[in-house]
């Protein structure tokens, strides 16, 4: 453990203690945002970028925490509370939400928020869902880990100059981490050209199994009180696209999901987080009622703006305790 991890539990600890959660948070509403919920054997078996994933038993302990601290809300409801009124400012709202549709959420997620009855909602990019099609950093994440794994660390900087030298410890972590994020300013579709490059020069191919759920998934959550909202069609960064490829992907979506026989939401979530007045607009004109983004912070009675909503990003470093997982509710965290 670091000295600033350590800095930070023990400022936790003792903001946990003194119980100021409640008053700071009244009359506000936390949309948490998570990816993906994993087991510990999961996690030994592949690298999985940090801030994208808590483990199983941390996110049962934070479902309790919340059922204890919070009145939760489904994003119908929390909706209807903007629209028609009735916002208590004594309480403490929370919306639970997980982007990406991953298939982790069905197996681990799904039966905890079954067991607390707590009405989440998860963004799906439909035209993943029910194939075997991986996002772009699973797949560089997978091609690079066996690079470094096999001990041919130079031969894939060589490849490709303008990536940072993968870190020199035993996973090579952080070097993987610093690469995804290069490839997310890159244009749209240089990434899929360097992950086809290095695949043929590695003779790697991707293992067969899944890594999103199926409709058949889907429909089953939603009958249990979870509820889907888009994350476009294919994942794609909505601002290096056209605004008529925009409107596609809104539309797609969107399309897809009321065909289906699951409980939807009129909410949309930005790929990545990434959005501009402009995408915002198309996503209002598409029907929409509200989007949610990366952006840290709160909302309240009178959202400044529904389609620029801002989430609390959940990962494990930051709620494996629960004074960890209350600090960082509270916003204490961000100083």
């Amino acid at each position: 453990m670091t000295v600033k991890s350590k800095i930070r539990e023990a400022l936790a600890r003792g903001y946990y203690l003194t119980r100021r959660l409640s008053s700071r948070l009244e009359g506000k509403v936390l949309i948490l945002a998570y990816h993906r919920v994993l087991s510990e054997k999961e996690l030994k078996e592949q690298f999985v970028q940090p801030g994208m994933y808590v483990r199983d038993d941390a996110f049962e302990r934070q479902m309790r925490f919340l059922r204890e601290h919070f009145r939760i809300l489904s994003f119908d409801e929390l909706l209807g509370l903007w629209d028609r009124g009735g916002w208590d400012g004594r309480q403490r709202y929370c919306v639970v939400t997980l982007d990406d549709g991953w298939l982790d959420n069905y197996l681990h997620a799904y039966p905890v928020l079954r067991k607390y009855e707590i009405p989440a909602t998860v963004f799906l990019p439909t035209s993943f869902i029910g194939t075997r099609e991986w996002f772009w950093p699973e797949k560089l994440v997978f091609l690079l880990d066996r690079y470094i794994k096999s001990g041919q660390k130079e031969r894939l900087t060589a490849l490709w100059g303008r990536w940072p030298r993968p870190a020199a410890d035993g996973n090579g972590g952080e070097g993987i981490d610093s690469i995804i994020e290069i490839c997310k300013g890159l244009p749209e579709g240089e990434v899929e050209k360097i992950i086809g490059e290095i695949g043929r020069g590695s003779g790697i191919a991707f293992p067969p199994e899944r890594s999103v759920v199926n409709w058949k998934e889907v429909e089953e959550m939603s009958a249990s009180g979870i509820s889907f909202g888009s994350h476009s069609a294919t994942h794609k960064i909505l601002t290096k696209l056209s605004r008529e490829e925009v409107r596609n992907e809104l539309k797609t979506s969107f399309d897809t999901l009321r065909g289906k026989k699951i409980k939807t939401v009129p909410v949309f979530c930005y790929p990545n987080g990434n959005f501009d007045p402009a995408v915002a607009e198309l996503v209002r004109e598409a029907g929409y009622r509200a989007a949610v983004t990366t952006q840290f912070g709160f909302e309240s009675e009178s959202p400044a703006d529904r389609f620029g909503l801002k989430r609390i990003g959940v990962h494990q470093d930051i709620g494996s305790t629960d004074p960890l997982f209350s600090w960082h509710l509270s916003g204490m965290n961000r100083f």
